[in-house]
């Protein structure tokens, strides 16, 4: 991948040419830049290719660093309310920055939109893995589509399909109910956590979904072994 907006400071340290930090202006905080948002961007993902999440209106946006490319892909809501994966890819992190567009805004647009765009370096969840077509899927419950078929993403239920997948591996906000009482679970970039029906107070923090399903428990019981007992269950 040519990464030519890449030069060395005067310690011989590499930093983003095209858009350089400024510690005189900024301070350290975030290496120099204005925020944690531009110090993702810029620095973190441009120079030392660290992948990252962008939260955007509901929807995650995932961004890797490929052999050669920049890709990025996110699930996309249609008019007719059908759900279809989208992907992009870009020759270098910087044409990513300047020409990906959100609602016609590139990401240098929207910098300043902090209360309606979140940047987080990922946190890589190790049970996903990517089938020959390049899919995300959980690996270590993984789903049997000849088996089940493709009515809850190749799980056997409703339940496994929502935790397995749409909130283990597509990061969905989940509510479902057991004996009557309703349960919400929320997905941040770097944990997830089970929280009230607004999807703000969080009571139990988890490092990710799997650590949360096999580990939360109700009536002394583990989330992952109520599976088949859960009444109702929806992505959010």
């Amino acid at each position: 991948m040519n990464r030519h907006y890449i030069i060395n400071d005067a310690n011989g340290n590499p930093i983003n040419g095209k858009y350089p930090p400024d510690r005189e202006k900024y301070g350290d905080e975030f290496g120099g830049y204005k925020s944690e948002a531009e110090k993702i961007l810029f620095h973190d993902f441009a120079v030392l290719s660290s992948d990252f999440y962008i939260f955007y209106n509901d929807t995650f946006y995932s961004v890797n660093k490929e052999a050669d490319s920049i890709k990025v892909s996110w699930n996309a809501l249609l008019p007719d309310f059908k759900v279809v994966y989208k992907e992009e890819e870009y020759s270098d992190a910087m044409e990513f920055v300047e020409k990906f567009r959100i609602d016609d805004k590139t990401l240098l647009d929207m910098l300043d939109d902090v209360e309606s765009m979140k940047i987080t370096k990922k946190v890589l969840k190790p049970y996903i893995g990517y089938d020959d077509n390049g899919y995300p899927f959980n690996s270590k419950y993984p789903p049997n589509k000849e088996k089940y078929g493709n009515l809850y993403e190749g799980y056997r239920s409703k339940a496994e399909g929502v935790l397995f997948y749409d909130f283990g591996v597509q990061n969905y906000d989940v509510s479902f109910k057991y004996k009557g009482k309703d349960y919400y679970l929320l997905t941040e970039p770097d944990h997830v956590a089970v929280c009230d029906d607004h999807f703000t107070e969080e009571y139990e923090v988890y490092a990710d979904a799997m650590d949360l399903i096999e580990n939360f428990k109700i009536d002394g019981r583990p989330l992952i072994d109520l599976m088949d007992e859960i009444e109702e269950i929806d992505p959010e």
